[in-house]
């Protein structure tokens, strides 16, 4: 098991030349394909432009596909320097001898259909952690781009906090509830926890057992754990899991996401939504 084909989707700008770099590290581990695509919607499906005449509608879409066709383009141009910088192939069929490989992607339609349909051919999607703003229709849009690719691909979604910094990530916190989806994400993620340097298993302590128990299936993966307890209750626990990650200077975290309903998440304000907004470093979580 490994993680050999990575997707980064990207609507343009400079910030998600982050989540490239985050990707290009975990390629780097596993020595794996990253495949760019850029989704573009057409605003001419949308029924807008009922009122137009045929050759002004016409004109309208004409005009819009030459601008997306253009930021296509300048994206293309950064899949290419970007690969030219970092000295990594640039190609979009899998090589026999395993090799770090780069390609780009380009298709108009529904984002959200498209991104879900691209995630789920892949063993991860990489995608910013949407920074908090002031304008919270383009917070709520991306987060719920990815939420929608959280929920609906099957895979681990890797989320990359705002102005991180490059570097190879030595020490995972994986965060256990016994839950289905903390499972599941344990079980996406051996191939990068067997790889760290160090593992810490949190736990509530009615669960700590189970915690134990997970110690254990993990030195079978060659993965070195611990376990620690969410004890005190001065907080959320969402607040304590991450200030745990800040005491233990952890830099990857691992968990499950909407073990509750997406609903009761957000109307009583759970972990996966509070660390969707908060996490400061490389996230990979799995529902």
């Amino acid at each position: 098991m490994s993680i050999r084909a990575i997707l980064v989707p990207t609507e343009g700008g400079e910030e998600w030349l982050q989540v490239l770099e985050a990707a290009l590290v975990v390629a780097r581990r596993f020595e794996s394909h990253i495949a760019v695509l850029y989704v573009a919607e057409s605003t001419t499906k949308t029924g807008i432009y009922t009122s137009l005449s045929r050759d002004l509608k016409k004109s309208v879409r004409d005009e819009e596909k030459a601008l997306l066709n253009q930021n296509a383009s300048e994206i293309e141009q950064q899949v290419d320097a970007f690969a030219k910088r970092k000295r990594i192939e640039l190609t979009d069929k899998p090589k026999s001898a395993a090799r770090i490989s780069i390609s780009f992607h380009f298709e108009i339609g529904n984002r959200n259909e498209i991104l879900v349909h691209w995630a789920r051919l892949f063993d991860t999607t990489a995608l910013m952690r949407p920074a908090r703003s002031s304008n919270l229709f383009r917070h709520y849009a991306k987060t719920d781009s990815l939420e929608n690719v959280m929920l609906q691909s099957g895979r681990p979604l890797l989320m990359v906090p705002p102005n991180w910094k490059v570097h190879k990530a030595q020490h995972a916190i994986v965060a256990w509830n016994h839950s289905l989806e903390a499972s599941r994400a344990v079980a996406m993620t051996l191939p990068w926890l067997a790889q760290m340097k160090k593992v810490t298993v949190v736990v509530p302590k009615k669960r700590l057992k189970s915690g134990d128990q997970l110690v254990e299936l993990l030195a079978w993966h060659g993965a070195k754990a611990s376990v620690q307890t969410l004890n005190r209750r001065t907080s959320t626990v969402a607040k304590r899991l991450l200030k745990i990650c800040d005491n233990e200077g952890a830099d990857f975290l691992v968990m499950g996401g909407y073990s509750h309903s997406r609903m009761q998440e957000r109307v009583f304000g759970g972990v996966t939504d509070y660390v969707l907004s908060h996490s400061k470093i490389i996230t990979v979580m799995v529902h």
